[in-house]
């Protein structure tokens, strides 16, 4: 695609440059590059709104918005707020700090769903596959125990002991149906497994997560930051004192972990683009919507 810079043209018709007349021509020919990382990113932090939460929250996995929310309660307290009048102060730079830092926690949690994805589907390649397709569903509790013949097991303490194949039967039926009862439990008690899989990392594989934030990430988080505080003076910065409730920081710091987790999937998107050489779907900005 061309743009002609024209610093003085007349033209008698209205058809293309090129089939034109003209009296004098001075200009330039410049080709329109592809939107960079950083542009898609400045355009996505400029225009996205707190209205995408809600969207985030239908269309994200229901872990990730679990896991986002109980991080946000850990920070603030869960204190009722119909009892309880919380307010919060500081200094613009403490919560410029902590306005970042809760993005890349964001970008974390995003980095860390994909690796637990691939981790599960790997999983469950490597699961043998069932010699018959059976629907559990279809099956009462229990067998039909026509077996005859002896189960040898092996104690831990007095070593080879004999069990009747029948019995060794209700044993492992047992077995399968305390663990659905744990299983059951687990859900119960708001177990996440995202935050068990970040629980589970090492120190350096958690610092890994972040590590793939590059200069166009950290440009665009900190030009949002910028933009929700209205104040990039720094000495504004230390002297400014902002003061809000409890929930409104609450919603504030969610609203920036869904921003740091889509900056992420912007990028990885933008990567697969130009891997796959597409051009980037403009009239799908802001981005963030595909989760």
């Amino acid at each position: 695609m061309l743009v002609i810079m024209d610093y003085h043209v007349e033209f008698n018709c209205a058809y293309a440059f090129y089939s034109c007349p003209m009296k004098e021509f001075v200009g330039l020919i410049l080709y329109i590059q592809p939107k960079s990382r950083r542009d898609i990113l400045l355009e996505y932090v400029k225009n996205v709104q707190p209205e995408f939460m809600e969207l985030f929250v239908k269309r994200a996995p229901k872990q990730v918005v679990d896991a986002m929310r109980q991080t946000v309660a850990n920070m603030i307290g869960t204190l009722p707020p119909q009892f309880f009048s919380v307010t919060v102060t500081t200094v613009a730079e403490n919560l410029a700090q902590l306005m970042y830092s809760v993005m890349m926690t964001g970008y974390m949690f995003r980095n860390a769903q994909y690796r637990l994805e691939l981790q599960q589907s790997l999983d469950q390649i490597a699961l043998p596959e069932p010699k018959d397709n059976l629907d559990v569903s279809d099956y009462a509790p229990g067998t039909q125990k026509k077996v005859t013949g002896e189960v040898i097991t092996w104690n831990k303490i007095t070593g080879p002991e004999k069990m009747d194949a029948i019995k060794y039967i209700e044993f492992l039926e047992s077995e399968v149906e305390e663990l659905k009862r744990q299983v059951t439990r687990r859900s119960a008690n708001g177990h996440n497994e995202l935050l068990d899989y970040l629980k589970s990392l090492e120190p350096q594989n958690l610092k890994d997560l972040t590590n793939s934030a590059g200069e166009d990430v950290v440009f665009a988080m900190n030009a949002f930051v910028k933009r929700l505080l209205a104040v990039s003076d720094p000495t504004q910065m230390k002297i400014a004192v902002t003061q809000t409730t409890a929930p409104e920081l609450a919603n504030l710091l969610y609203w920036l972990m869904v921003v740091g987790y889509s900056i992420r999937n912007i990028e990885v998107r933008f990567d697969m683009e130009r891997v796959l050489d597409s051009p980037p779907k403009l009239a799908e900005l802001p981005p963030g919507e595909d989760i």
